[in-house]
């Protein structure tokens, strides 16, 4: 044999020799990693379930953070939770969206105010396993009270029972769960002291609604659009001042939110972009939100 392709042959085999070595290191590692615990300490919180505290959880519930876009079986459906099989190439993964009704066995009737104020705010189960695909980074800045209104709330859906079966993914969808190379990871540091939420009306208050309504999700880390990872490659907007909204009116952006047309004449896919639910936010909730995009610098 020729011995230029003998060191072909042999360097081929060093290649795939070190392949299997980094996928089998890799695989460990997922098995490892995969379902870690963190050991934190509970920041203490206490349901609000006053009439205003109720009230206040159902509006960001349902209105602003819109849970129901991951934990119904449909867009504003009771939040008894689904599960979602996900292939991509030879990953696979089963993505479940737990039942928050206050069902002692199924749902969050047995766990804390404080744990479910952590699993919200934190990512983090009651063993302080990580909840992958929560969007905590988003929902760290939830203030205290904001947090027990939500907890309030939770507290009086009616419970129904829906088992579900816990989020697992093979070999090769572990580490990529794990190294969060196919969402964000959903633990955040620790919450340590009291968070207070910005004034209301205020560029900061818009600020703290688009985290809450994870815009960011779809919309980019600096809002100037994205484009999502569909088989379609649908793209998300840009929603600062460079983008369409940056020369709307008030008006014209609560029209859009609530009827889901822009002033251009583009129709919004509710599926894609929840307007049925982002558009129930007050009027006053909905001009802070612009003021807050209208604010933010082309590049």
């Amino acid at each position: 044999m020729n011995r230029w392709v003998k060191r072909i042959l042999i360097g081929l085999g060093v290649v795939a020799g070190v392949l299997l070595i980094a996928l089998g290191a890799l695989v460990g590692y997922g098995e490892a990693a995969f379902g870690r615990t963190y050991e934190r300490d509970l920041y203490p919180i206490e349901a609000d379930t006053s009439p205003e505290g109720v009230a206040r959880g159902e509006y960001l519930v349902k209105h602003v953070v819109a849970c129901s876009g991951c934990h119904a079986e449909r867009l504003g459906g009771p939040l008894t939770g689904r599960v979602e099989e996900v292939a991509i190439g030879p990953m696979r993964m089963t993505l479940v969206f737990p039942n928050l009704t206050p069902d002692e066995e199924t749902g969050l009737g047995s766990w804390s105010d404080a744990e479910i104020a952590r699993a919200i705010r934190e990512g983090l189960d009651r063993e302080g396993r990580e909840l992958y695909i929560m969007p905590s980074q988003q929902l760290r800045v939830l203030s205290d009270a904001d947090v027990a209104a939500i907890v309030g709330y939770l507290r009086t859906l009616e419970p129904v029972r829906n088992p579900l079966p816990p989020l697992s993914a093979n070999a090769l969808a572990k580490p990529m769960l794990a190294m969060h190379l196919m969402v964000p990871g959903a633990v955040s540091e620790p919450i340590t002291e009291a968070q207070v939420a910005p004034e209301p009306g205020t560029v900061e208050y818009g600020e703290y609604l688009v985290w809450l309504g994870l815009c960011r999700d779809c919309h980019g880390q600096t809002l100037q659009g994205n484009k999502l990872p569909t088989p379609d490659a649908l793209y998300a907007p840009n929603l600062t001042s460079s983008g369409n909204p940056g020369g709307w009116t008030e008006e014209q952006f609560i029209q859009t939110l609530r009827f889901g047309r822009t002033p251009e004449g583009r129709l919004l896919d509710p599926e894609q972009m929840h307007w049925p639910l982002y558009g129930q936010m007050s009027d006053d909730d909905l001009g802070a939100i612009l003021q807050y995009l209208q604010s933010l610098p082309a590049e």
